[in-house]
């Protein structure tokens, strides 16, 4: 019994054409599927960022309370004038370490100690334009101006203060002498109307001043 013709002895027998025909199909085959290989979809570095997110990086952030702006701020108070280039301890040196004095120049003896230009004509000129006045006390800090009324031409009279009810004042200890005296001694001994203390010469604060 003969066998019949196997699959290589047909195609050997077919017409050319059709050998050819086939091989072409063959080739399209294989080039489609190559291409549908390489068209595959690319993400791009976003997309490939966002695929890897895990969901613990999407927790809640936790941020520190905000402060309220309209909470209230603690401000410096605001100095009032001009300053003078000494202050109450140095004022009160200087004061202290001066013996003598020009006669009748309280105010420019005074102003002088707390370093302080020149601007009125008289202490009571300068009182009636002092900042932060204390009317009628008579135990002016140490540094404190201490002014006073009267006299025999109004021009009044101003010394500094060393503490204690006690002052530094010009011709005190005679004419063109300084000497320590006490605020109601000199009240009483130069007849004139004590008007009380401040912390400013001329319209000069002299820092250290106590307010009270």
């Amino acid at each position: 019994m003969s066998s019949s013709p196997s699959v290589l002895d047909r195609a050997a027998s077919a017409p050319r054409w059709l050998v050819v025909a086939l091989s072409l199909v063959a080739i399209a085959v294989l080039v489609t599927v190559a291409g549908h290989r390489h068209l595959a979809p690319v993400t791009t570095a976003a997309e490939d960022a966002d695929a890897v997110i895990e969901p613990a990086a999407a927790a809640t952030v936790e941020r520190a309370p905000i402060v309220s702006r309209s909470a209230p701020l603690t401000r410096k108070p605001t100095l009032r004038g001009p300053i003078a280039n000494s202050d109450a301890a140095q004022t009160v040196a200087a004061a202290k370490a001066s013996a003598y004095n020009v006669p009748g120049q309280c105010l420019g003896w005074s102003r002088e100690q707390a370093d302080i230009p020149s601007r009125y004509q008289s202490a009571a000129d300068s009182w009636e334009h002092a900042t932060g006045r204390h009317r009628g006390d008579m135990t002016p800090p140490k540094g404190a101006a201490v002014y006073w009324l009267g006299g025999s031409y109004g021009y009044g009279h101003v010394a500094i203060s060393v503490g204690h009810g006690m002052v530094r004042s010009s011709d005190a200890g005679g004419a063109g002498v300084v000497a320590t005296i006490s605020v109601r001694r000199l009240t009483r001994e130069w007849h004139l109307t004590y008007a009380g203390w401040a912390p400013s010469i001329n319209g000069y604060r002299i820092p250290g001043v106590a307010s009270t």
